[in-house]
Protein backbone atom coordinates (compact mmCIF):
# COMPACT_ATOMS: atom_id res chain seq x y z
CA UNK A 1 0.00 0.00 0.00
CA UNK A 2 1.53 3.32 -1.05
CA UNK A 3 0.70 6.83 0.16
CA UNK A 4 -1.79 7.53 -2.63
CA UNK A 5 -3.78 4.37 -1.83
CA UNK A 6 -3.64 5.16 1.87
CA UNK A 7 -4.93 8.72 1.30
CA UNK A 8 -7.70 7.35 -0.93
CA UNK A 9 -8.80 4.99 1.87
CA UNK A 10 -8.72 7.87 4.38
CA UNK A 11 -10.90 9.91 2.03
CA UNK A 12 -13.37 7.00 1.86
CA UNK A 13 -13.51 6.85 5.67
CA UNK A 14 -14.18 10.61 5.77
CA UNK A 15 -16.98 10.29 3.19
CA UNK A 16 -18.63 7.44 5.10
CA UNK A 17 -18.35 9.36 8.38
CA UNK A 18 -19.85 12.54 6.91
CA UNK A 19 -22.72 10.49 5.44
CA UNK A 20 -23.39 9.04 8.90
CA UNK A 21 -22.69 5.44 7.82
CA UNK A 22 -19.70 4.92 10.13
CA UNK A 23 -20.44 5.23 13.86
CA UNK A 24 -17.64 5.97 16.29
CA UNK A 25 -16.74 2.41 17.49
CA UNK A 26 -16.59 0.96 13.98
CA UNK A 27 -14.73 4.06 12.77
CA UNK A 28 -12.03 3.44 15.40
CA UNK A 29 -11.73 -0.18 14.27
CA UNK A 30 -11.48 0.86 10.59
CA UNK A 31 -8.78 3.44 11.40
CA UNK A 32 -6.80 0.92 13.44
CA UNK A 33 -7.04 -1.69 10.68
CA UNK A 34 -5.99 0.83 8.02
CA UNK A 35 -2.89 1.98 9.93
CA UNK A 36 -1.91 -1.65 10.64
CA UNK A 37 -2.22 -2.52 6.94
CA UNK A 38 0.00 0.43 6.04
CA UNK A 39 2.56 -0.58 8.68
CA UNK A 40 2.67 -4.20 7.48
CA UNK A 41 3.05 -3.09 3.85
CA UNK A 42 5.70 -0.38 4.42
CA UNK A 43 7.39 -1.21 7.73
CA UNK A 44 6.67 2.26 9.10
CA UNK A 45 3.70 4.34 10.19
CA UNK A 46 2.08 6.85 7.78
CA UNK A 47 3.39 10.40 7.66
CA UNK A 48 2.29 12.98 10.23
CA UNK A 49 -0.21 14.69 7.94
CA UNK A 50 -2.11 11.48 7.32
CA UNK A 51 -2.10 10.58 11.01
CA UNK A 52 -3.38 14.06 11.80
CA UNK A 53 -6.31 13.54 9.42
CA UNK A 54 -7.07 10.20 11.08
CA UNK A 55 -6.93 11.78 14.54
CA UNK A 56 -9.37 14.45 13.42
CA UNK A 57 -11.58 11.70 12.03
CA UNK A 58 -11.54 10.01 15.45
CA UNK A 59 -12.81 13.24 17.00
CA UNK A 60 -15.27 14.02 14.19
CA UNK A 61 -18.29 14.71 16.44
CA UNK A 62 -16.34 17.07 18.72
CA UNK A 63 -14.62 18.96 15.91
CA UNK A 64 -17.78 19.46 13.84
CA UNK A 65 -19.90 20.64 16.79
CA UNK A 66 -20.89 24.18 15.73
CA UNK A 67 -22.37 25.16 19.10
CA UNK A 68 -20.88 28.56 20.06
CA UNK A 69 -20.85 27.77 23.78
CA UNK A 70 -19.17 24.37 23.66
CA UNK A 71 -16.14 25.74 25.54
CA UNK A 72 -18.21 26.05 28.73
CA UNK A 73 -20.70 23.27 27.97
CA UNK A 74 -18.21 20.43 27.47
CA UNK A 75 -15.69 19.23 30.03
CA UNK A 76 -12.91 18.80 27.48
CA UNK A 77 -13.88 20.87 24.43
CA UNK A 78 -12.06 20.46 21.13
CA UNK A 79 -12.09 23.35 18.69
CA UNK A 80 -12.00 23.10 14.93
CA UNK A 81 -9.29 25.02 13.08
CA UNK A 82 -11.69 27.84 12.24
CA UNK A 83 -12.96 28.08 15.83
CA UNK A 84 -9.38 28.18 17.09
CA UNK A 85 -8.46 30.92 14.61
CA UNK A 86 -11.51 32.94 15.65
CA UNK A 87 -10.67 32.54 19.31
CA UNK A 88 -6.94 33.27 19.16
CA UNK A 89 -6.51 35.67 16.28
CA UNK A 90 -9.94 37.23 15.88
CA UNK A 91 -10.05 36.21 12.20
CA UNK A 92 -13.39 36.14 10.38
CA UNK A 93 -15.13 37.68 13.37
CA UNK A 94 -18.31 39.58 12.77
CA UNK A 95 -19.93 41.78 15.39
CA UNK A 96 -21.75 39.57 17.86
CA UNK A 97 -20.01 36.40 16.63
CA UNK A 98 -18.75 35.45 20.08
CA UNK A 99 -21.12 34.34 22.82
CA UNK A 100 -21.80 36.78 25.63
CA UNK A 101 -18.70 37.18 27.77
CA UNK A 102 -16.44 35.56 25.15
CA UNK A 103 -13.75 37.57 23.40
CA UNK A 104 -10.79 36.68 21.21
CA UNK A 105 -7.61 35.76 23.09
CA UNK A 106 -5.68 38.28 21.01
CA UNK A 107 -7.81 41.05 22.46
CA UNK A 108 -6.87 40.18 26.05
CA UNK A 109 -3.24 39.26 25.61
CA UNK A 110 -2.03 42.47 27.30
CA UNK A 111 -4.25 42.26 30.38
CA UNK A 112 -2.85 40.97 33.65
CA UNK A 113 -4.58 39.14 36.46
CA UNK A 114 -5.13 42.52 38.11
CA UNK A 115 -7.44 43.46 35.17
CA UNK A 116 -5.07 46.26 34.12
CA UNK A 117 -3.97 46.86 30.56
CA UNK A 118 -0.17 46.49 30.55
CA UNK A 119 0.45 47.78 27.02
CA UNK A 120 2.84 50.72 26.68
CA UNK A 121 0.81 53.90 27.11
CA UNK A 122 -0.21 55.84 24.04
CA UNK A 123 -0.04 59.62 24.10
CA UNK A 124 -3.47 61.22 24.11
CA UNK A 125 -4.41 63.39 21.16
CA UNK A 126 -5.14 67.02 22.00
CA UNK A 127 -8.40 68.66 21.07
CA UNK A 128 -8.58 71.88 19.05
CA UNK A 129 -9.43 73.84 22.21
CA UNK A 130 -6.34 72.44 23.96
CA UNK A 131 -4.13 73.39 21.01
CA UNK A 132 -5.52 76.93 21.04
CA UNK A 133 -4.91 77.23 24.79
CA UNK A 134 -1.31 76.01 24.42
CA UNK A 135 -0.77 78.39 21.48
CA UNK A 136 -2.07 81.37 23.50
CA UNK A 137 0.16 80.50 26.48
CA UNK A 138 3.22 80.21 24.19
CA UNK A 139 2.51 83.58 22.58
CA UNK A 140 2.41 85.34 25.95
CA UNK A 141 5.59 83.59 27.08
CA UNK A 142 7.29 84.49 23.81
CA UNK A 143 6.48 88.17 24.35
CA UNK A 144 8.13 88.07 27.78
CA UNK A 145 11.17 86.28 26.35
CA UNK A 146 11.49 88.80 23.53
CA UNK A 147 11.34 91.69 25.99
CA UNK A 148 14.11 90.19 28.16
CA UNK A 149 16.26 89.40 25.11
CA UNK A 150 15.94 92.92 23.69
CA UNK A 151 16.84 94.41 27.05
CA UNK A 152 19.88 92.16 27.31
CA UNK A 153 21.14 92.78 23.76
CA UNK A 154 20.53 96.52 23.49
CA UNK A 155 23.51 98.86 23.49
CA UNK A 156 25.02 98.89 26.93
CA UNK A 157 27.26 101.62 28.33
CA UNK A 158 30.92 100.74 28.17
CA UNK A 159 32.59 100.69 31.57
CA UNK A 160 36.31 101.35 31.53
CA UNK A 161 38.54 100.40 34.33
CA UNK A 162 42.25 100.95 34.70
CA UNK A 163 44.41 98.30 36.18
CA UNK A 164 47.56 99.56 37.88
CA UNK A 165 50.55 97.38 37.75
Amino acid sequence: MNNAQFNERVNELWAQTKAGNLPRPSRFEAIEALTEQYYVANGKMPDAGALDRLATLCLYEEVTDPHPDKMTRDEYPIMSDEQYARRTEGKHVKKGDFPKGEIALGAISNYGTDNRDHRPPIRAKRTVAEYLQVDYANKSRNKERQRKYREFTKVQPVVRSVVND
